[in-house]
C-alpha cells in the first residue's frame, strides 16, 4: 500500500510541475503586464485597445519536426490565449510571417496550415484580428507569385495597402513585399491602393476633390502597420532594443527602401508605426519620417529565448505603449530541471524509507517467527 501511495505522489507531483509550467506560469508572467496608463478620450471617443504581435512562423510540413512544431505552437497558443483572457483587445494585429512556409506549401497544405492558425489564435467576440503579410507568407518580392498573393488575400482580405478604422482610429495596413517600387503589377497595384487610401486621408481634411470618395468616421492621422520596419542602418538609433548585436540592413531585404519609406510619408503623413521581421525588439524615437516607430520580436519561442508582444491604448489624437514580456525558455527549462531533480530525490528518499521500514517489519517477523518455535 505504501508503494502505490509513493508511486502516487510522484505521479501528483510530475502532474502539477506540467501543469504550473505549461499553464499557470503564462497567467503569472502575464498579470506583471498591464495597459499603459489612461488617456482621455477624444469627441467623447474612448481610445482603442490594441494588441500587437509579430513572425509566429507556423511550422510547416517540409522543414517542421512534429515535436518542434507541437511544442512551439502549444507554447504560442497559450501566451495568446492567456493574454485574450487577462487583456481583453478590441483589435489584434499580427504583424506578417504568420506561416513559416506559407510560400511553399500547396494548396491542401495552406488549408490545414490556416486551420490551425485559427486555432491557435482564435479570438473571443469583441476582437477583432487582422494577420498582415510577410515574406514567408508569400515569398520576398522576387520569389512570390500572383497565385501565393491571391490565397493569402482570399484568407485574410488583405495583400496589398487597405484601412482599418475603429472609433477614429485610423490603421493603414502595408504588404511589405510590394513596396519594391520596380513597377511590377503588385507594386503597381499597392502604389495606387496606397494613392486612394491617401485621398481618402486628404478628403478627411477637406482637401480635394472628394466626389465618390470614402468618407473617414473620424479624420485622424493614420497608424501604419506593416512586416519590413521602415528604412534604417541598423538597431544602433533604437531607443530600446534586445538584439544581441547590431547588424546593418539591406533596403528591400531587412528594412523596406528609402524611396518607399519616404512615399509612405508622403502619401499619408502617419503618426506612428509598428514593424516586424527583424525577430528582435526595437524602439525608435524619431524614425527617417520622424515618427515613433517600434519593431517587435517574434512571437515563437523558437526564434526568440524571450519573446514579448505590446499593448497600446490608440486615441485620435495620442498613443501609450506597454511591452509585454512572455515566460523566459531558458526558465521554463531551468523550473523542469530543478522541479524534476526535487522529484526524483523526493522519491528516492519516500523509497529509501519504505524500504528500511520493510526490513526492519521483515526482521522483526523472522524475529518473531524463531521465538514462536
Amino acid at each position: 500500500m505504501r508503494l502505490r501511495n509513493l508511486l502516487l505522489r510522484t505521479l501528483i507531483g510530475a502532474i502539477c510541475l506540467l501543469v504550473f509550467n505549461e499553464f499557470i506560469i503564462y497567467y503569472l508572467v502575464l498579470l506583471q503586464c498591464q495597459w499603459p496608463g489612461s488617456l482621455r478620450p477624444v469627441n467623447g471617443q474612448e481610445p482603442v485597445k490594441v494588441m500587437l504581435l509579430a513572425d509566429t512562423h507556423l511550422l510547416g510540413p517540409i522543414h517542421g519536426h512534429w515535436f518542434d512544431k507541437l511544442r512551439r505552437e502549444w507554447q504560442m497558443h497559450r501566451a495568446f490565449q492567456s493574454a485574450m483572457t487577462l487583456f481583453r483587445p478590441e483589435a489584434v494585429f499580427i504583424l506578417g510571417d504568420v506561416f513559416d512556409e506559407g510560400n511553399w506549401v500547396n494548396q491542401k497544405e495552406f488549408d490545414l496550415y490556416v486551420e490551425r492558425f485559427r486555432k491557435l489564435f482564435h479570438t473571443p467576440q469583441g476582437t477583432t484580428l487582422y494577420s498582415i503579410v510577410g515574406n514567408h507568407d508569400i515569398g520576398f518580392h522576387y520569389a512570390t507569385h500572383p497565385y501565393l498573393v491571391h490565397r493569402f488575400e482570399k484568407t485574410f482580405n488583405n495583400t496589398g495597402v487597405t484601412m482599418a478604422s475603429v472609433r477614429g482610429v485610423n490603421f493603414v495596413l502595408i504588404n511589405s513585399i510590394a513596396m519594391e517600387g520596380d513597377g511590377c503589377q503588385l507594386c503597381e497595384t499597392a502604389e495606387k491602393e496606397l494613392r486612394h487610401v491617401s485621398t481618402v486621408f486628404k478628403c478627411g481634411r477637406g482637401i480635394g476633390q472628394c466626389k465618390g470618395v470614402v468618407k473617414l468616421e473620424e479624420y485622424s492621422r493614420p497608424v501604419v502597420m506593416q512586416h519590413f520596419p521602415m528604412y534604417r542602418d541598423s538597431d544602433k538609433d533604437c531607443k530600446e532594443h534586445d538584439a544581441p548585436k547590431i547588424e546593418s540592413y539591406r533596403e528591400r531585404w531587412e528594412v523596406i527602401s528609402k524611396e518607399s519609406t519616404d512615399l509612405i510619408g508622403e502619401l499619408l503623413s502617419p503618426r506612428l508605426a509598428f514593424s516586424g521581421h527583424s525577430h528582435h525588439y526595437c524602439f525608435v524615437e524619431k524614425n527617417r519620417l520622424g515618427i515613433e516607430e517600434y519593431t517587435l520580436p517574434s512571437f515563437s519561442w523558437r526564434n526568440k529565448n524571450d519573446p514579448s508582444f505590446i499593448l497600446a491604448k490608440i486615441s485620435q489624437t495620442e498613443h501609450e505603449v506597454s511591452r509585454c514580456m512572455m515566460p523566459v525558455e531558458t526558465t521554463v527549462v531551468k523550473l523542469y530541471l530543478i522541479g524534476g531533480i526535487l522529484l526524483v530525490l523526493g522519491s528516492i528518499f519516500r523509497l529509501v524509507k519504505y524500504l528500511c521500514h520493510l526490513s526492519a517489519f521483515l526482521n522483526a517477523r523472522k524475529k518473531y517467527s524463531k521465538l514462536a518455535k
